[in-house]
């Protein structure tokens, strides 16, 4: 019906109006040939399109399809306001009758604002069939989001092609688009899928070069962990597609594929890989963690400044931890040294997609943690930083690509540097206290991984809004009220990031961080937190920038209470060690009598079977 009125205001002809109504319904218009060997009712229904009075441009379409949208959220706003009201009720509703045994409906996961379909909560959400992915839809969008990634990356090296895209995958964004950033890879490749009769798809095939109309471009792909699990068959969709296309031939434009491929085994051989693994080894795209594994495992490295000098540490980490390849059933989570290593070789773009409204690069730690980890990878593999995109599908009728610098900037201008944002944050407790500091620890965590990405400038913002105060919120008042530790946090990141010489600050900007730091952890004790209490380099260096005194009192506060966990952690120890000597000797005195008991009934019972043996040998 939508599709039907669409078509009338776009001024569709009535015989057009009548052919695209047969269609939908799946009826034969009057002179035309059987369904079947029409090609479906998509192609009948475009079929009928072309019927229209006159041809419309791509903008305006899309202006009439946003129309079409506006209006209907406009219409529906009553109702999602009384479904968002009624949806605490409807979960506890749901929760209880689940446990009585009964029926819990089905419903969309994800983003209420991106899906309204998925209010009210409280049903029984369900996934995605992985087999089916990519969806026609989600090809259409793979491939504009895959032609605008090309477009922006030539917009900026004047008009060269990237050799070769890395994309961080997550299992919310494959589910939610149908598998569009899986779309996204095999068209970056000059793959298309192909369906059988259940739309499944199963098979790919190569778009001829002359139709691709570019070289073919190279990628590498790091999945987490809950896609892993989720989706296995589709990575291994991802590498034949590689090896399809590095294995194309008689190409009209260049094959980074097959370039990639080469480079990668030359690249181990210098290694000292062998000949063999290296030419098996080359065409490894697909990498995540250890099977079972959910993260990097550099968060903590990254945050603890004193456990390491140089970044080349934490893209070793990262390297290690992330390694193991998912290509195939047969070497599913197979660790080959450097094979990630030489896959990562000639990377010019790292894209991390983005379809929800609820997190962005700096409120997320695991943005900077898997896109920011690649990026740094890479960095340290090729010499080069590379460009950051993020595949944005937050509006469905309108996906594009983001760069990583962009996004970051819009953030902190909406939400931590926005007084607006920070006066309603503020009627929060001691969590939306707490949110701030995460979001600042997020900032330094991007700054450790892509140093372009942050200006100095974000950093001055953000000491005028929470050490200067300059929106007059009052907010060192809140943070003592509501959660000292948090400002702590905030002040000790900011020093930190001085002292890795990542925000050149003023003397003026770094005493009077140093100032507050310690006046709040002489006032209100150490939160001991990793930047508050775990970094002895930034603790002496906090101490060199405030008088005497109260860097005594400072170094102090936060030897007392380190000293005291020490004697917790002690106590607990110790208590335990005494304990268990005398629990053995109990197990022991216990057990004794039973495996006494227990031999003899064994000796017993070898003594009849002997018996038994010479009697029927007699």
């Amino acid at each position: 019906k939508k599709a039907m009125e669409m078509a009338k205001k776009m001024g569709a002809s009535p015989e057009a109006m009548k052919k695209m109504e047969a269609a939908m319904k799946g009826k034969k218009p009057e002179g035309q040939q059987p369904a079947a060997q029409r090609g479906g009712g998509m192609s009948a229904m475009m079929a009928a399109m072309a019927g229209k009075k006159k041809e419309y441009t791509k903008e305006e379409i899309e202006f009439a399809l946003a129309v079409s949208e506006v209006e209907k959220t406009v219409r529906n706003i009553r109702n999602y306001k009384q479904q968002l009201l009624g949806s605490p009720e409807s979960e506890l509703a749901s929760m209880v009758n689940a446990l009585n045994g009964g029926y819990t409906a089905p419903s969309p996961g994800g983003d209420p604002i991106v899906n309204p379909n998925t209010l009210p909560t409280g049903r029984n959400m369900f996934a995605v069939n992985a087999e089916e992915t990519p969806t026609e839809a989600a090809w259409e969008k793979g491939m504009q989001l895959a032609k605008s990634t090309i477009d922006m990356y030539r917009k900026r090296h004047d008009g060269e092609y990237p050799q070769k895209v890395s994309y961080t995958l997550w299992s919310g964004e494959f589910i939610e688009t149908g598998g569009a950033t899986i779309a996204q890879v095999l068209y970056m490749l000059g793959v298309e899928p192909v369906r059988d009769a259940f739309g499944r798809v199963s098979d790919l095939k190569l778009i001829p070069s002359e139709e691709l109309g570019r070289p073919r471009i190279d990628v590498v792909v790091q999945t987490s962990g809950q896609l892993r699990d989720l989706a296995a068959s589709r990575l291994f969709l991802i590498n034949r597609a590689v090896e399809m296309a590095a294995a194309a031939g008689n190409e009209r434009y260049e094959n980074q594929v097959a370039a990639g491929v080469v480079e990668a085994e030359r690249a181990l051989t210098e290694k000292g890989v062998s000949p063999k693994e290296a030419r098996e080894m080359a065409a490894f795209r697909v990498f995540g963690g250890a099977n079972g594994g959910y993260g990097t495992g550099i968060q903590g490295m990254v945050e603890a400044g004193d456990r390491w000098e140089d970044e080349s540490e934490i893209a070793a980490t990262y390297l290690n931890n992330m390694g193991a390849y998912y290509g195939s059933e047969k070497n599913w989570e197979a660790f080959r040294k450097y094979a990630f290593e030489a896959a990562l070789t000639r990377t010019d773009v790292v894209v991390q997609p983005r379809q929800s409204n609820t997190w962005g690069a700096l409120s997320l730690d695991h943005v900077y943690e898997f896109m920011g980890g690649m990026n740094l990878a890479v960095r340290n593999v090729t010499g080069k930083d590379p460009d950051a995109y993020f595949s944005d599908y937050r509006n469905r009728n309108n996906n594009r690509m983001q760069e990583l610098k962009e996004s970051i900037g819009v953030e902190s201008r909406t939400t931590i540097l926005n007084p607006a944002y920070i006066r309603e944050k503020m009627k929060g407790e001691a969590s939306s206290a707490g949110t701030f500091a995460e979001t600042i620890r997020n900032t330094y965590g991007w700054n450790v991984m892509k140093p372009k990405v942050v200006d100095k400038e974000l950093w001055d913002d953000i000491f005028d809004v929470y050490v200067k105060d300059k929106f007059d919120l009052g907010v060192q008042k809140y943070f003592e009220q509501q959660n000292p530790a948090a400002l702590e946090e905030m002040t000790a990141v900011m020093l930190e990031t001085v002292r890795k010489g990542m925000w050149k600050a003023s003397e003026e900007q770094i005493a009077e961080l140093a100032k507050l730091h310690t006046e709040l952890v002489n006032k209100y004790r150490p939160s001991c937190s990793g930047f508050v209490c775990d970094n002895a380099k930034l603790r002496d260096f906090i101490a060199t920038k405030t008088d005497p005194a109260t860097a005594a009192q400072y170094k102090k506060s936060i030897s007392e209470i380190r000293e005291a966990a020490v004697r917790d952690d002690k106590g607990v120890v110790m208590k335990k060690e005494e304990l268990n000597p005398q629990t053995e000797q109990q197990k022991t005195k216990v057990a004794a009598p039973w495996v006494a008991a227990a031999v003899i009934v064994a000796l017993a019972g070898l003594a009849l079977l002997v018996r038994r043996r010479r009697k029927n040998q007699a």
